[in-house]
């Protein structure tokens, strides 16, 4: 009696995800594939080396990935040559980091003017917000540059930005303060 096995069928993982750095976790899914899970593999550069997981199940789990990696699956059918499956990427988007805002002063009531600058984030700015009450509530500014400006304030305000790197959670920066002194 002569067996013949089919070919092996790597088959597909999915799917490709943007992830947070180091804020992370997931399953990769085997599907279409003919024939067992030998082990799965991973990533670094591109594809250019694979690294071994003792893995025979059609899942694949993932914490924490820090840098883009990519996963897949290499498949065996009875004595046929193995089958890598089509490879998954999880691309990687560094953590929100707020930033400083820089230029704290005191100005006097009704006549001022400055600039703050945002500066050693990480992502985009979403916009920035004052607040009058010492940070009870906040006011939202149409402004997504690093520079904000002011003038002719008659109250004390906190200033602040709201920073987002990719799919990660949004970060605020420090706060800067221009208080405004009453006339003399």
């Amino acid at each position: 009696i002569i067996t013949v096995d089919s070919v092996s069928v790597g088959g597909t993982v999915s799917s490709n995800a943007t992830l947070c750095s180091g804020n992370n976790s997931g399953a990769l899914i085997l599907s279409g594939n003919r024939g067992s899970v030998v082990k799965w593999q991973f990533s670094t550069n591109s594809g250019t080396t694979w690294t071994d997981i003792a893995n025979i199940n059609n899942t694949q789990s993932y914490t924490n990935i820090t840098v883009a990696t990519q996963y897949r699956a290499v498949v065996a059918n009875g004595v046929c040559t193995s089958a890598n499956s089509s490879a998954a990427t999880l691309s990687v988007n560094a953590a929100s980091v707020g930033g400083a805002v820089a230029g704290s002063t005191s100005v006097c009531t009704g006549t001022n003017s400055g600039t703050l600058t945002l500066s050693g984030q990480t992502g985009t700015i979403i916009r920035w917000e004052y607040s009058i009450n010492g940070g009870a509530g906040w006011t939202n500014i149409v402004n997504t540059t690093a520079s904000q400006t002011f003038s002719n304030l008659t109250q004390t305000r906190i200033y602040r930005a709201l920073v987002k790197s990719g799919v990660c959670d949004s970060a605020y920066s420090s706060t800067a303060q221009i208080t405004v002194d009453p006339v003399s």
